[in-house]
């Protein structure tokens, strides 16, 4: 029983595909308004996995370049800009504190270092006096101070020396901490405007649908990372996207006619042009198995006012002036 089945369902394709070719029977296909460009907002990444849709301008309304088209929900951001500033502010101040404190330690130090030299200076002086000129206990004072100023002139050279590489080192440190300080904050603030995506062009808002289960996108969604969420297309380059089941492929040719009647213009039939065909059959998950090839069709409709993602019937053969 079951293989006459599928033997009849066999013959009754075989026989539709001869019928077609030999009585030029018409091809009925349903279609969707399509948008050749289009500006596409994506979910932003975010220190969470999931974020929200906080606002979108309304489905149909037309953005102008620069509008503020979907807001996500920011989070935690713009509480650590507050704190990220505070602390920046609070890092200037105490280099600037370090930043003094050091000119006063290197004053000091240099203040400490001229002080021995002059010292050893005056003890050179009086280390030179001939000891026939002194007695022995003066000259030999006078040979000792000599040996203590030159100490304390190195001494104090070194004390120098370090009190500059510490005052580098305190200054290169609190750079280090301003400079990870603003990174940290222009990390933020580009996060926090990625939540609040602007239109690049002007045109008409559409939603997306969601991934999973195929409905609209909504104020108050939780979204992955790269979900698209809205589209705003370009309204100069529009054309029909029309699915062919793999029987019907082999009697479509580039540059075919066909009617085209939008759902919404029912009264106002249009001529369309076959003018691409895709090599390669997928699958529509929701229609089955069956594999089918995509196709595009051009035509011009200056007169109707139309949005991408509206039906549209197409028509090819020769009764399609009868349709």
């Amino acid at each position: 029983m079951l293989k006459n089945q599928c033997f009849k369902a066999c013959l009754g394709l075989l026989l539709y595909s001869l019928a077609f070719s030999s009585n030029a029977q018409s091809l009925l296909l349903s279609g969707e308004l399509k948008a050749s460009d289009k500006q596409i907002f994506y979910a932003p990444k975010s220190d969470n996995w999931r974020v929200q849709v906080q606002w979108m301008m309304k489905e149909g309304e037309i953005a102008q370049q620069g509008d503020v088209v979907v807001v996500f929900d920011s989070g935690s951001i713009a509480s650590e800009i507050e704190q990220d500033e505070v602390s920046l502010e609070a890092a200037e101040e105490e280099l600037l504190r370090i930043t003094t404190s050091n000119q006063e330690k290197q004053i000091e130090a240099e203040f400490n270092f001229k002080r021995t030299e002059l010292l050893l200076a005056r003890a050179r002086i009086d280390a030179a006096i001939p000891h026939a000129n002194l007695s022995t206990y003066d000259y030999q004072k006078n040979q000792l101070e000599l040996e203590k100023a030159l100490i304390n002139k190195q001494k104090s050279s070194e004390e120098l020396s370090q009190v500059k590489t510490e005052n580098t080192v305190a200054r290169n440190k609190q750079l280090l901490t301003i400079e990870q300080l603003k990174t940290d904050l222009a990390y933020n603030k580009t996060q926090l405007a990625s939540m609040s995506i602007k239109a690049q062009r002007t045109g008409p808002v559409l939603y997306a649908n969601h991934p999973w289960n195929g409905e609209k996108a909504f104020v108050g969604m939780t979204a992955q990372p790269g979900w698209k969420i809205v589209e705003i297309p370009a309204m100069s380059e529009l054309y029909i996207e029309a699915w062919v089941h793999e029987i019907d492929y082999q009697h479509l040719q580039l540059g075919q006619q066909a009617k085209l009647l939008f759902d919404a213009y029912l009264q106002q039939p249009l001529n369309a042009t076959l003018s691409e065909i895709s090599t390669q059959p997928e699958e529509r998950l929701q229609w089955g198995k069956d594999a089918y090839f995509r196709t595009r069709f051009n035509f011009n409709a200056q007169n109707l006012k139309l949005l991408p993602g509206m039906s549209a019937k197409l028509t090819i053969g020769e009764d399609s002036d009868e349709s």
